[in-house]
C-alpha cells in the first residue's frame, strides 16, 4: 500500500489551478488599479454638467491631479482658477476656447497661456473657461445664449477647426463625464471601449459631416460675429486670438483663406497668432517642443502662447489695477 496520501491540491488540481489563477488576477487588478489612480489620475476625472445652450462645461468646485501630477483647480464659476470669483467684473480676464485654451490633461492651472498671460498685470485675475471639443457654437452659446458674464474682459482663442465643429454635443463622447467613477479601471475600459470599438470619432463626424463644410463656416462666423457685438454692447471688452497648428508653425501649411476672407467678410477683428510666431527667432526643434500634437500644446508653449498673448493684453486693458 502507497503510504503517501495525495494532498487537497493533488486531489483537485482544477479547483487548485481556478484558486491560483483567481489570486493572480485579483492582484494583477489591484496593482494596476493603484498604478493608474497614482500615475495617471484615472479614476478621479474632471466632472461636466450638460445644458441645451452650450452642451457642456465643468462642474464647480473641484480639484484633482491627473496624468503626470497635472493639478486641476476648478472654482466657484466652474473656470480653471486658483482662487473663487466674486461678483465684481471689473478686474476679471476670462479666457474662452476649445482643448487648446483648456489645456488637456497633461497642463496643470498654474501653466496655462490664461495664467501666463496675465503675469505682472497687477490686480487682475484670470478665469480658463476652455473646452475639450468645444466649436464656436459652444462658446456662442456660453457667452450670449446663457449670458454667462462674469468678467469684464473676454478672451476668445480658436483653432481654425473650431469653426467646422457645429455645436458639439456630449454624446459619444466618453471623455466628458458627469459623474466619477467607482475605480480608474473603469474609466480606462470606457475610454477604450469607446476609442477602439465603439468608434465614436467616426460617428461625431459623420454626423457633422450632415452639413457642409462651407454653411457650417458661415454659421460659426456669424454667430461669433453676434457674440463681439452682444459683448461690446453690453460694455465689455472682447479679443479673438486664431491659433495656429503645428504644421502651420513647423511645415508652413497655409492658413485657411476660406476662413480669413469670411471673417473679413463680416469684419470681425481677429489676431493670427501665427503672425507673431513668425516674427519669433526660434529654431525648428524649439518649435516642435510647443506641440503636443497637431493643435495642442506642452506646458512650454503655454509659456511662450501667454507670453504673447501678454504683448497684446497690456495695451488692451492696461498694466494698472482697475
Amino acid at each position: 500500500m502507497n503510504s503517501h496520501e495525495s494532498s487537497v491540491f493533488e486531489q483537485h488540481p482544477k479547483t487548485t489551478m481556478a484558486f491560483f489563477g483567481i489570486v493572480a488576477l485579483t492582484l494583477f487588478l489591484l496593482v494596476t488599479e493603484v498604478l493608474l489612480q497614482r500615475v495617471s489620475g484615472l479614476g478621479n476625472p474632471v466632472l461636466f454638467f450638460t445644458h441645451p445652450d452650450f452642451g457642456y462645461r465643468l462642474q464647480p468646485n473641484q480639484e484633482t491631479y491627473r496624468f503626470g501630477g497635472s493639478h486641476f483647480k476648478i472654482n466657484n464659476l466652474g473656470l480653471r482658477a486658483i482662487e473663487d470669483w466674486n461678483s465684481d467684473i471689473d478686474d476679471k480676464i476670462i479666457f474662452l476656447g476649445d482643448s487648446v485654451t483648456y489645456g488637456g490633461n497633461r497642463i496643470s492651472n498654474e501653466e496655462l497661456f490664461s495664467e501666463l498671460a496675465i503675469e505682472n498685470m497687477h490686480g487682475f485675475e484670470s478665469g480658463n473657461a476652455g473646452m475639450p471639443n468645444y466649436g464656436v457654437e459652444n462658446v456662442y452659446g456660453l457667452v450670449v445664449e446663457s449670458e454667462f458674464l462674469p468678467a469684464r474682459y473676454y478672451v476668445t482663442t480658436f483653432i481654425e477647426e473650431d469653426f467646422y465643429r457645429g455645436l458639439v454635443l456630449p454624446e459619444n463622447r466618453p471623455w466628458i463625464m458627469t459623474e466619477k467613477p467607482r475605480f480608474a479601471l473603469e474609466e480606462a475600459t470606457r475610454w477604450l471601449w469607446y476609442r477602439y470599438v465603439a468608434n465614436t470619432r467616426a460617428t461625431n463626424q459623420s454626423n457633422t459631416e450632415r452639413v457642409p463644410a462651407d454653411v457650417r463656416r458661415e454659421i460659426a462666423v456669424k454667430k461669433l460675429k453676434i457674440m463681439d457685438e452682444f459683448l461690446k454692447a453690453k460694455g465689455l471688452r472682447h479679443i479673438i486670438f486664431i491659433s495656429p497648428s503645428r504644421a502651420q508653425v513647423l511645415e508652413h501649411k497655409k492658413i485657411d483663406a476660406d476662413l480669413k476672407a469670411e471673417l473679413d467678410k463680416y469684419e470681425i477683428p481677429t489676431i493670427y497668432l501665427l503672425d507673431r510666431i513668425q516674427s519669433l527667432d526660434a529654431p525648428p526643434n524649439d518649435k516642435a517642443g510647443w506641440f503636443l500634437d497637431r493643435h495642442h500644446l506642452t506646458s512650454l508653449g503655454h509659456e511662450v502662447w501667454g507670453a504673447m498673448m501678454h504683448e497684446e493684453l497690456e495695451n488692451w486693458v492696461g498694466n494698472s489695477a482697475p
